[in-house]
């Protein structure tokens, strides 16, 4: 045989090797994109039921009586006594102190301090006999604990959106268990130019005495309800210049852009092309994609 024959055989060898290579490579990429296509996400979702959806304002401040006053003195002169301690229900013209007029020359019953309203004695402020008093300095303060107020120092955007008369839930910080309803029963009529805020007083009746004066609270103002869907937070994905969800059809995930509304806590109001019933999927939505298949799991969430 002679020489150019033999290369000719080698190199058709050679070519039909490398063919079978890369058959076999593109055989084992296509095996390794169908296998990829046909993964299965597991994800959990909830189902979309249209519900009242309260907008909120959330704040903070401090349990007071209403009312709650301090107590002076009419006279000048110095302290002698406290009649009551800390803590102590009075009535309304109880005595709450004694006063030594102390004015030389002349000799005095101890004046007397009476309470202007009845309630609870939230503090004293003289303990030492002999301190000066004068009619500039509170003696006491007390508080009528069977109703409540808490003062709050809002913004000028949300004071434009509270009017006197709307509902107002007020719990303890540390135990939201522990919860009254009220009202708004005052907002400014103009906002304070320095500070650009307002005061603004809730009230509530303390039922059985349930909240105690001087507690942190927290104070929601429920300024409407409107009827939506809404979804926890982390079922939300941001894109670079829209939101969307995930949501279930036939077991295939939709990318469904929404716009976001009111949001309470870790729960956010959607709004879109979305119906009850749908299931929006909350958690694994990160590693899935518009068109993947999906194991829904669906799960309860506490709202409201």
């Amino acid at each position: 045989m002679d020489r150019k024959k033999v290369k000719s055989i080698v190199l058709w060898t050679v070519y039909i090797l490398i063919g079978l290579i890369v058959l076999n490579i593109g055989i084992s990429i296509f095996k390794s994109v169908k296998k990829f296509k046909e993964n299965v996400y597991n994800v959990t979702a909830v189902k979309l039921l249209k519900q009242k959806i309260p907008h909120i304002l959330s704040y903070q401040g401090i349990v007071e009586g209403d009312p709650q006053v301090k107590v002076y003195s009419h006279v000048p002169g110095k302290f002698v006594k406290n009649a009551v301690a800390e803590g102590d229900t009075v009535q309304k013209d109880s005595v709450v102190s004694y006063i030594d007029r102390d004015i030389i020359g002349f000799k005095y019953e101890l004046a007397p301090v009476k309470a202007p309203i009845g309630g609870v004695v939230t503090k004293l402020y003289f303990i030492d006999k002999g301190d000066n008093v004068s009619p500039q300095i509170p003696v006491a303060e007390i508080a009528n604990d069977e109703n409540i107020k808490v003062v709050l120092n809002i913004g000028q955007d949300d004071l434009l959106k509270i009017k006197k008369g709307q509902i107002a839930q007020i719990s303890y910080i540390n135990d939201p268990a522990i919860m009254m309803t009220g009202t708004v029963f005052s907002v400014p009529p103009v906002i304070d130019k320095d500070i650009m805020a307002g005061t603004v007083v809730v009230k509530a009746e303390n039922k059985g005495k349930t909240m105690k004066i001087g507690m942190s609270a927290n104070v929601d103002i429920i300024l409407e309800e409107v009827e939506n869907y809404i979804v926890p937070e982390r079922a939300i994905l941001l894109a670079e210049d829209y939101a969307f969800v995930f949501v279930n059809r036939n077991g295939k995930a939709e990318q469904v852009k929404i716009t976001q509304g009111f949001k309470y806590k870790n729960l956010v109001e959607i709004i879109g092309p979305l119906s009850d019933g749908d299931e929006v999927i909350v958690d694994g939505n990160f590693k899935i994609y518009d068109g993947s298949k999906v194991k829904v799991d669906l799960i309860n969430i506490n709202w409201f």
